[in-house]
């Protein structure tokens, strides 16, 4: 390395080190540290990880041979003793609550004595529920084939339609823009792994278990092959394909469920979410062998196989050197997966691009409902912050299809000589995914919305339909419940509180707020100002809206404030809960929303009370009552049970007011380049409703001879018809 690029590859790890530094990460560059931590480090062969127990170890010979990451040796007594611990405190605080709810009970008004009685009655079900899974026993064991219950019936969901086309063509790259910035980290767990990017490059890649035909909403085969249910439905046993592969060619086997639980449970991995994950969601895991599991829920539930199904595998090779350096070390690691795709690392380029590389000789590749997806070779994710500078590599070419749900683009930025001339297609595609929480999430932690009073009249205040109207042009809905698009179980009854001066005044005059000033803004006897913050990523949509709901909100004597950040920053500051009201969305997948990450109380505050950071509780709701609902809900023994519930967590969470419907629609609009092909069978119609965007399913594929067909018309003035597809509901067909 001469003299000029040894300055040159400071210089470029100076520029890495700045632009990293607000997200607290950093890039390698130039010299081959990257191959140490980064996208190019290589996990070392198998037999260097060490034993994960020792030769005597009281476990099958199965588990003998396995090797774990480091650390590892010992975990299962140590969970097994951890779950124990677990339920002894929560059967004690149980049993506190009720003792405390008894004594009182005569002492409750007449009024709320039946709804005292019935949460006394839940309290002492839950109790029960806690004391017979304590007496499953460990949590976490190691037996044989031979201890498998006699006569189970395997299940192996082959009758489903087909999923994509035959027709479809294998090879070339989709090009995408993300208009976000680049991601602060690449792990898949760990601090700040859960943000808007993972799904691109695992949750909507990785094959779990067991999934739902997106079609059909039955089960089919993920990565087990067959399923068995146990007479009394809590226990579900999965047989792993034997040719299931991570996307590195290590092998699939139950070590690596295993190694996860370990993993992820493990301070090392600083991950407040997966330690009560695994704790309230799965009452025993049981190994009979390399592929056969047992997995025991703490209840019954109405879709328990899928339930079951969602127990998550980690490749073990790749964490050879897990330890307490763990989120710094693997920052920029991206790990291997089940499903057709991973990172490229030779393609991608750190801070600008993220490409997907189709897994070679992928083991799913052949299989039923697997074998037409994942088409084309690559996939390029370039983050763009400017939606104009997206639109105009669109329009010349660069990007092969864009969202088009901004109304002013969609009606007036696709009025292009290339849309007229049928080189470019509008889609709009109709679909039945439930919906995103997207609103204004308030930080009940802080004032002003510490007061119930504030959060109500901030409801009142926030004009969302004119947004509607005005911006959208009336395409989008007004939101109503947190988990909306769930079906049966998204409660119908719940309306956004509308925009109404003059009960925001009367909310806000409850909380204090009596005395308007001379710019109309009410204040309180002190003189503080009725002035909120609210906080949003870069997003010219999110400006506009804001402009239009400032003016409005000024008629009720609340000062909207506005800012706007980048990616990073702003999920970092919602996260930590640092923010005071925020335009946010959480994204969720069919078929039961689950509330418990999203409202539990332990998520919002820790022991001495203060705001618990990096919890998805990002409003620090804490409301008992809607805790045991929560509960109640997860374990719900019948679909009709378990409707009932979501609905009443839903009112509930209605209730607290932490959190302001904002707008969704019931299509995802785009525009694509016409050499983008989707399926035309009589299984799958361009794209199963089960999915929000289409582009998720990877069923489409790139048509190299429409590429040229359409490159000769353009230099040659051809023009082809012009074209709208519109793909509606199955059920909406004639």
């Amino acid at each position: 390395m001469n003299k000029t690029t040894h300055r040159l590859c400071h210089l470029l790890r100076f520029l890495g080190l700045a632009l990293m530094a607000a997200a607290g990460s950093w890039l390698t560059s130039c010299d081959d540290e990257s191959g140490r931590t980064g996208l190019g480090w290589v996990p070392p062969a198998r037999d260097k990880l060490p034993p994960g127990f020792d030769k005597d170890a009281n476990v099958p010979d199965y588990a003998r041979r396995w090797r774990m990451p480091p650390g590892f040796r010992g975990f299962p007594q140590r969970w097994n003793e951890r779950v124990q611990n677990y339920l002894d405190v929560q059967i004690a605080r149980a049993d506190a609550q009720i003792q405390r709810l008894q004594q009182r009970l005569e002492e409750v008004p007449p009024t709320a004595r039946e709804a005292a009685s019935a949460r006394l009655e839940l309290l002492i079900l839950e109790a029960q529920r806690l004391r017979e899974r304590r007496q499953i026993g460990d949590c976490l064991i190691f037996l044989t084939e031979r201890d498998l219950p006699a006569h189970l019936r395997w299940e192996r969901g082959e009758d489903e339609p087909d999923l994509g086309d035959p027709a479809a063509i294998k090879g070339g790259t989709l090009r995408l823009a993300l208009q976000r910035s680049f991601p602060n980290t690449l792990r898949v767990f760990g601090p700040n792994s859960n943000n808007s990017t993972r799904r691109y490059l695992y949750d909507d890649i990785d094959l779990p278990l067991v999934r739902l035909h997106p079609g059909t909403r039955k089960l089919i085969p993920g990565t087990a092959d067959r399923w068995a249910i146990s007479p009394g439905g809590r226990t579900i046993y999965f047989h792993i394909d034997p040719a299931a592969r991570f996307s590195n060619g290590d092998t699939l086997t139950t070590r690596d469920f295993v190694a996860s639980l370990f993993l992820r449970t493990s301070p090392h991995s600083a991950d407040p979410f997966y330690p009560d994950f695994y704790l309230a969601n799965f009452a025993r895991i049981a190994i009979y062998s390399d592929h056969i599991m047992g997995i025991t829920l703490p209840t019954t539930r109405p879709y328990a196989a899928y339930d079951a199904g969602r127990l998550p595998s980690a490749c073990t090779r790749f964490y050879a050197e897990f330890g307490p350096d763990f989120p710094e070390r693997y920052l920029w690691r991206a790990a291997p997966t089940t499903g057709g795709y991973a990172v490229d690392a030779r393609q991608t380029v750190m801070g600008s691009q993220l490409v997907l590389a189709r897994v070679k000789e992928w083991w799913a590749a052949n299989r039923r409902y697997t074998r037409h997806t994942c088409n084309v070779d690559h996939i390029s994710y370039t983050f763009i912050n400017e939606a104009a500078k997206i639109r105009e590599m669109f329009r010349i070419g660069e990007l092969d299809a864009i969202s088009g749900r901004d109304a002013d683009f969609w009606y007036e930025g696709l009025e292009i000589p290339q849309v007229h001339a049928g080189y470019i297609r509008r889609v709009v595609f109709q679909n039945e995914w439930p919906r995103n929480s997207f609103g204004f999430h308030l930080n009940c932690s802080a004032a002003p919305f510490d007061n119930p009073d504030v959060r109500r009249g901030f409801h009142y205040a926030l004009n969302v339909q004119a947004v509607i109207d005005t911006l959208f042009r009336g395409d989008y809905r007004r939101g109503s419940s947190y988990f909306s698009g769930f079906g049966a179980f998204t409660n119908p009854n719940l309306q956004a509180l509308p925009y109404d001066p003059d009960q925001a005044r009367a909310c806000f005059a409850a909380a204090g707020y009596t005395e308007e000033g001379e710019d109309g803004i009410l204040r309180k006897a002190d003189g503080e100002r009725l002035q909120v913050l609210v906080s949003s990523r870069v997003d010219p949509t999110y400006a506009a809206a804001m402009s239009l709901l400032r003016a409005d909100a000024a008629r009720c004597g609340l000062d909207l404030q506005f800012e706007q950040m980048d990616d990073t920053l702003f999920y970092l500051k919602v996260k930590n809960k640092n923010y005071s009201a925020c335009i946010f969305s959480w994204g969720f997948s069919p078929p039961v929303p689950d509330a418990a990450p999203y409202f539990l109380s332990q998520y919002a505050y820790d022991a001495e009370g203060k705001p618990l950071p990096g919890t998805n509780n990002i409003t620090a709701t804490a409301s008992p009552e809607l805790d045991r609902a929560i509960y109640e809900a997860r374990s719900a023994p019948t679909l009709a049970a378990a409707v009932r519930a979501q609905h009443r967590v839903q009112k509930l969470i209605a209730d607290s007011c932490a959190w302001v419907p904002g707008w969704s629609s019931r299509f995802w609009r785009f525009a694509q380049w016409r050499w983008l092909c989707w399926p035309n069978t009589k299984e799958t119609r361009f794209c199963p409703p089960l999915y929000y965007d289409p582009l998720d399913s990877h069923l489409y594929w790139i048509d190299p001879n429409l590429i040229r067909e359409t490159r000769r018309a353009r230099v040659e003035g051809h023009r082809f018809p012009e074209a709208e597809l519109r793909i509606p509901l199955p059920n909406d067909e004639p």
